[in-house]
């Protein structure tokens, strides 16, 4: 096993076209690390540059203590699992398991010892003498995982390997996948689009835009102190509200108002509010502000603390059940926003009702660069 350093990593095509620009990572030995970003932002380019699939244009890839921007995709001890499992479908488990020692030439009693023992492990032992056409969707990915497994690699890579599966197996392959990086101890690389994949396995999460690494860090520190406006609003289901506004001031009170209008979301006090005061006076400011900080007037009515809150009127525009919640969306001055509200809300589409932003909850960011303006000068 053995931990990776990426340092300045870039990736530039023939056309011009620079898919990973100055990369930068410490991943630690046994670390269950998450690339996680939208659609072409480089993800699965960076991945394949640590695999030896594709060149590095420019910086340095190290595995523990060595350099090995040139050393082959076979001689850099990486075990990959793809999206589409790459397994033979003729042949049966068992040799699809064992195929990268067979062509190693490891002895055969070797072999068929290491192979029940990831067998076992991902529990599929009853399935070893089955031919790859006969599996599932979850059977399969199974089997891919033992063949990138069988050989004890430096770390495993995957590349959204979840993504052809259906929702429900997909949960729990979620699970099955925490456990198993448990057992075996591994540094596990892991690409995928899907946040709630990257919110529930990782370690620490790298989220990735337009080829440029955003924030590394927990799912929790990404979720509550987001550094940016792109990280906030990819991170968290549903999205975060986000409103341009502007901060005033009366008698030391802060009020964030959008421009122009009457609508006052409430006050605030504290460094939050000397911060704003400070640098974003006569600046527009972006306002952040998650579903399940904006609460229906019920829930507003039990708090001790209403002061950082202000109850708005709107109008429901749709409703949506999931069960364990219910989630409203409304308009304030066009914009439409959504807030997260208990399962057994009485609200319907159509009505007025007031809801309370709970501005001590909510994130504000610089209109030109995106930053969050509180990280930016603490």
């Amino acid at each position: 096993m053995a931990g990776l350093t990426l340092r300045n990593i870039t990736k530039q095509y023939e056309n011009g076209f620079q898919a990973v620009s100055d990369f930068n990572l410490e991943i630690k030995d046994k670390e269950f690390i998450i690339f996680v970003g939208p659609s072409g932002c480089g993800k699965s380019t960076t991945l394949r540059m640590i695999a030896g699939l594709e060149e590095i244009s420019d910086g340095e890839l190290w595995i523990g203590s060595d350099l090995v921007n040139y050393r082959e995709s076979k001689d850099r001890d990486l075990s990959m699992v793809f999206q589409n499992y790459a397994l033979y479908p003729n042949m049966t488990v068992y040799d699809n398991i064992a195929f990268s020692l067979q062509v190693r030439k490891v002895p055969k009693k070797e072999i068929d010892k290491k192979v029940h023992e990831a067998a076992k492990i991902l529990e599929i032992e009853h399935l070893l003498d089955r031919k790859a056409t006969d599996l599932s969707g979850g059977q399969k990915q199974r089997v891919a995982i033992g063949n990138a497994i069988i050989r004890k690699p430096n770390a495993l890579l995957m590349d959204e390997p979840l993504s052809n599966l259906d929702a429900r197996l997909r949960a729990k392959m979620r699970v099955e996948l925490a456990q198993l990086h448990k057992r075996l101890q591994t540094t596990i690389i892991y690409v995928t689009h899907d946040q709630t994949e990257a919110m529930t396995l990782g370690d620490r999460i790298v989220v990735m835009n337009k080829g440029k690494i955003q924030q590394v860090d927990t799912p929790a520190m990404l979720y509550e102190h987001p550094d940016n406006q792109f990280v906030a609003g990819f991170i968290g289901s549903p999205a975060m509200n986000f409103l341009r506004a502007d901060v005033k001031h009366n008698e030391e009170i802060y009020s964030v108002t959008l421009e122009g209008k009457t609508v006052s979301f409430g006050k605030m006090s504290g460094y939050k509010a000397w911060i704003l005061k400070k640098k974003y006076m006569i600046r527009e400011v972006v306002m952040g502000i998650r579903p399940e900080h904006i609460y229906t007037e019920d829930v507003y009515e039990k708090m001790e603390e209403k002061e950082n809150l202000s109850l708005i009127p709107v109008t429901i525009e749709a409703k949506e059940l999931l069960g364990a919640e219910t989630i409203l969306y409304f308009r304030v001055e066009g914009e439409r926003y959504c807030s997260r509200a208990a399962a057994d809300c009485q609200i319907e589409a159509g009505d007025q009702v007031n809801l309370a932003f709970d501005l001590n909850q909510a994130h504000f960011f610089d209109s030109e660069s995106g930053i969050n303006i509180v990280h930016k000068y603490q």
